[in-house]
């Protein structure tokens, strides 16, 4: 494992902290990293109360995510209809903005957990749709031949080839999707929430208690890269056959 990355992290705060002192920065604007960590030692019993809704969303979201983004990847990287139908009208879609959309969810579905979900759901989905279509459709054609050859049907040629010689683009889409849950997630919670990260920040802001809400923001970055973590650790085991994984640019056509 790399140390680069947290050596530099740690430059940054370092730096953080030496302009917040050097300036003499007001709190209230921008804190200095180490009230920051001492705002998340005092507070910590109220953001881990806050912590398990956020991490539901996020995660439940994802996993609708990935489930109707294959299911709808499928018919447009294999059929015609899926194609020119399909990815036109999901394209369109992601023209729409999820924070518009929110509110709407939280008139039909009340607070609760579910409209947070949904927004964490509806920003994950198409990375996942994107690249497991390029995935799908990245199969070389005299491969498909050479199987029908010896009397593959479309079933096997889908199971034992395209299915696959996809999965490293899926993972790829993951990595991404699970960012973009983390983010549908606090935006639904702004909109209406009474538990969660993203309404610990919401509450700090009206508050003026920019301390709390840096801590709110640093306990959601941690639960993004500990979520990117642990799909980079499934991707591993999954791909264990495959030591060069094809990194696809998620959210390109």
């Amino acid at each position: 494992m790399s140390l680069k990355p947290y050596a530099l992290t740690l430059v940054l705060l370092a730096l953080w902290e030496a302009a917040v002192r050097l300036l003499d920065v007001p709190a209230y604007l921008v804190p200095a990293p180490s009230a920051v960590a001492v705002e998340l030692w005092t507070r910590r019993a109220y953001l881990l109360t806050n912590t398990p809704a956020t991490v539901y969303e996020i995660w439940a979201g994802f996993a609708i995510a990935l489930v109707v983004g294959i299911a709808l990847a499928v018919p447009v990287a294999l059929t015609r209809f899926g194609d020119q139908a399909i990815m036109p009208v999901l394209v369109a879609t992601q023209s729409v903005p999820k924070s518009a959309l929110a509110p709407i969810f939280v008139i039909w579905f009340g607070f609760g957990l579910l409209p947070k979900v949904i927004v964490a759901a509806l920003l994950a989905f198409f990375p996942i749709v994107v690249n497991m279509v390029r995935g799908l459709r990245a199969v070389e054609p005299e491969m498909v031949q050479y199987l029908s050859t010896l009397g593959a049907r479309r079933t096997d040629v889908f199971l034992r080839l395209r299915l696959p010689s996809s999965l490293p683009y899926l993972f790829a889409a993951m990595k991404v999707s699970i960012s973009m849950a983390t983010v549908g997630a606090i935006v639904g919670e702004f909109i209406g929430s009474d538990q969660g990260l993203g309404y610990v920040i919401l509450r700090a802001i009206s508050n003026f208690d920019t301390t709390v809400m840096f801590a709110g923001l640093t306990v959601v970055s941690l639960i993004g890269v500990l979520s990117y973590g642990v799909i980079s650790l499934v991707e591993r085991r999954v791909l264990a056959w495959q030591p060069d994984a094809v990194e696809a640019t998620a959210g390109s056509a």
